[in-house]
């Protein structure tokens, strides 16, 4: 986490990528051989209804024909080739019901909650199950993941993913916002002493290892690998063995139709614009205390006018650690490296989106081969170096 992966040559395409999603999808189709069952379920208490199906083992194996009905009447779903979109489209939304408490977030992307009670009564192997069984009858999929939970999910690597952007609980975001720009021990001190929550308790941080400037964005990291993965780890688990019913998880995780899936996505584009309009306040808000800082103020600006969308998509993947632009408002900050003046290299903090800009540029043409240089072959400071004290 916090880091970009280097370049490299993509790898071979297993046997499982040459399949297409559609071929996998039907022959998990051909799997189900029980005899098809006839679910009739009240609108108003689809979950209740379809509940002790779902929960019977083999339940995968038999196709099913939905009935939905009201006090009223009843409506036989219009089949083709499995249960109706409608019945497996209600039915996923109930799972996000906060009676529920299995998903939080705020609708752009949801997180899995990490609540015993519904671990205990297999809930997400339950979800897990059914999700499957819907895209297998031509229903919807359940596109709410940040990309870090879809990479966990695949199998994939996932810790340059993992991202202050997809933390809910609004005291940490404040409290990481605060340790992050704190400028001096005292300053740390305060604010961890302030800690009504002491997530410092609770992270896994050792009880006997000071929070220093220099050590302040590893515990950042700590905090944000807790909140995001540790503490949830049993729920995705048991999310994993439930989409991989009938084999699908592990048939679908290859292939790229799995982000479409269950991958949360922000149908614009990463634009030399879009960058500009990021970088350039945060890079005009910086207050230069020497020339070589007022030196690289002026040539990250002459070289962001510059900017074109192929070198931004770089730009943005470089401090974010993200390939895609995130279904939900993204802040980019800025700062000067303090710590290592004479680098000519740009580093980046990938989990709080954060671009740290060098010092030891001569010229514009200077920096902007250090940036070339940077995003080619993915230098990161996610270190001492980058994370001291500014």
């Amino acid at each position: 986490m916090g880091g970009q992966s280097t370049s490299k040559e993509p790898a071979p395409m297993s046997e499982t990528q040459l399949r297409t999603f559609n071929t996998v999808i039907a022959d998990l189709r051909r799997q189900q051989i029980g005899k098809r069952v006839v679910l009739k379920v009240d609108r108003s208490s689809l979950l209740q209804g379809a509940f002790s199906h779902f929960k019977m083992s083999g339940s995968e194996l038999s196709p099913i024909d939905v009935i939905l009905h009201t006090e009223r009447n009843e409506e036989p779903c219009t089949n083709l080739g499995g249960p109706n979109r409608e019945f497996f489209t209600l039915l996923l939304e109930d799972f996000k019901s906060s009676k529920l408490d299995m998903f939080e977030g705020p609708g752009s992307f949801l997180l899995p909650v990490n609540n015993r009670k519904a671990l205990n009564g297999d809930m997400f192997y339950l979800f897990g199950k059914i999700s499957v069984l819907s895209v297998l009858s031509d229903g919807p999929g359940f596109p709410y993941f940040p990309p870090f939970l879809v990479s966990y999910l695949r199998g994939h690597e996932f810790e340059h993913e993992l991202s202050s952007l997809y933390i809910v609980n609004t005291f940490m975001t404040d409290y990481i916002n605060k340790i992050c720009n704190a400028t001096s021990q005292e300053e740390i001190d305060r604010v961890i002493g302030e800690d009504e929550e002491r997530f410092i308790d609770n992270c896994g941080w050792p009880r006997t290892d000071m929070v220093t400037p220099s050590k302040r964005m590893l515990y950042v990291q700590t905090l944000i690998r807790w909140e995001l993965l540790d503490k949830r780890k049993d729920v995705y688990d048991q999310l994993k063995k439930g989409l991989n019913v009938l084999n699908f998880l592990d048939l679908t995780r290859d292939l790229q139709e799995f982000e479409h899936v269950y991958l949360c996505r922000n149908k614009s584009k990463t634009t030399a614009e879009f960058i500009k309009k990021k970088l350039v306040p945060e890079v005009k808000k910086l207050q230069p205390q020497d020339k070589e800082e007022e030196d690289a103020k002026k040539f990250t600006l002459r070289c962001l006018k510059d900017l074109e969308d192929e070198e931004a998509a770089h730009l943005f993947q470089f401090i974010t650690g993200l390939d895609d632009l995130p279904a939900q408002e993204l802040p980019i900050s800025v700062e000067f490296n303090r710590v290592n003046r004479v680098t000519e290299l740009p580093e980046a903090i990938t989990c709080v989106q954060r671009l740290i800009l060098p010092l030891g540029n001569k010229s514009k043409i200077q920096l902007y081969s250090s940036f070339d240089k940077a995003l080619k072959f993915g230098r990161i400071g996610f270190g001492e170096k980058a994370s001291a004290s500014k």
